[in-house]
């Protein structure tokens, strides 16, 4: 399987499965590994350097709302070694309502993918960065200490054919995008006032995740989501997050995709208000209908 392929299944299931359906090339990375493992005698795969861009109509991140409703442009580059060996980077507009002071997020990871027959496995470290933001900037400026929302997550991933199992796991004291005690004990969510941190940190805070991608016509991919989320050293704040949906290859490595998010047990994100102290409040946990087109390069 040409790395490109691996790279461009793995980026269409962390965006199917964590909410952000813009589907990269899915139809295509899934009938590549469908396909038959290659001759022992095969060519060796050539370093390849890929890239892509898409328009969702809201970008969701395991079931969670990033946009606040809105719109989201969202691209990335990756690079793809013949020994397996991989780096890339990811970015999206978000929302200064849910990140303070920030209104984008950049993702940079790298990794190693192989397979074994029809079994294909991926192992990396992912970082994401969310520039300027921070909780110290939470309007009124001061009601909370300083700390990140940057998160480092370590991932590994198997898939066969049609089937993808993920496990990511926090590897530092940001843990769950910078929730602590002090910005996310209980009371810091206004509609379930019982929920919250109860640790110091939400280090080793894990999500899994089943994602299922198989084409049952030519040029299209129907798209099944579970996952669970877990926050560590928390009270009532871990959720599930489930998606279903359909993607239409189009001429010219373009693709389209509609598909339906929603999650259980994530209600203490509804009526979450505007971190910029706008009065606006959004339910970040609502079920929702997300359009998308996107094209590989």
């Amino acid at each position: 399987m040409k790395p490109a392929m691996k790279n461009a299944l793995r980026k269409a299931v962390r965006q199917l499965g964590t909410g952000a359906l813009p589907a990269t090339a899915i139809a295509i990375a899934v009938a590549t590994l469908a396909a038959p493992a290659c001759a022992e005698d095969a060519p060796a795969p050539a370093p390849e350097l890929t890239s892509n861009i898409g328009v969702v109509s809201e970008y969701v991140f395991r079931g969670i709302r990033q946009t606040w409703g809105n719109p989201a442009i969202q691209g990335g580059v990756d690079y793809a070694h013949a020994s397996g060996f991989y780096v890339g980077t990811w970015l999206s507009n978000t929302s200064g309502n849910l990140y303070a002071n920030a209104n984008i997020e950049v993702d940079v990871y790298g990794g190693y993918r192989g397979a074994v027959g029809d079994f294909a496995y991926d192992v990396g470290v992912l970082q994401f960065i969310f520039p300027q933001a921070n909780y110290d900037k939470i309007t009124p400026a001061g009601s909370y200490a300083k700390k990140s929302y940057d998160s480092t997550e370590f991932y590994l991933s198997g898939t066969w054919q049609w089937f993808n199992l993920k496990y990511s796991r926090a590897m530092t004291n940001v843990g769950y995008f910078g929730f602590t005690d002090n910005n996310a004990g209980p009371g810091a969510f206004p509609n379930k006032p019982g929920a919250g941190v109860t640790g110091k940190d939400t280090t080793g805070s894990w999500y899994i995740e089943a994602n299922v991608n198989y084409e049952f016509l030519p040029t299209w991919t129907a798209t099944l989501h579970a996952g669970r989320q877990t926050i560590t050293h928390s009270k009532g704040l871990d959720y599930s997050d489930y998606k279903v949906g359909v993607s239409k290859a189009m001429p010219g490595s373009w693709t389209l995709g509609l598909a339906y998010t929603t999650t259980a047990g994530a209600d203490y994100w509804k009526n979450y208000p505007s971190v910029a102290g706008n009065g606006t409040t959004k339910d970040m946990n609502a079920g929702t209908w997300i359009a998308s087109v996107n094209r590989v390069f």
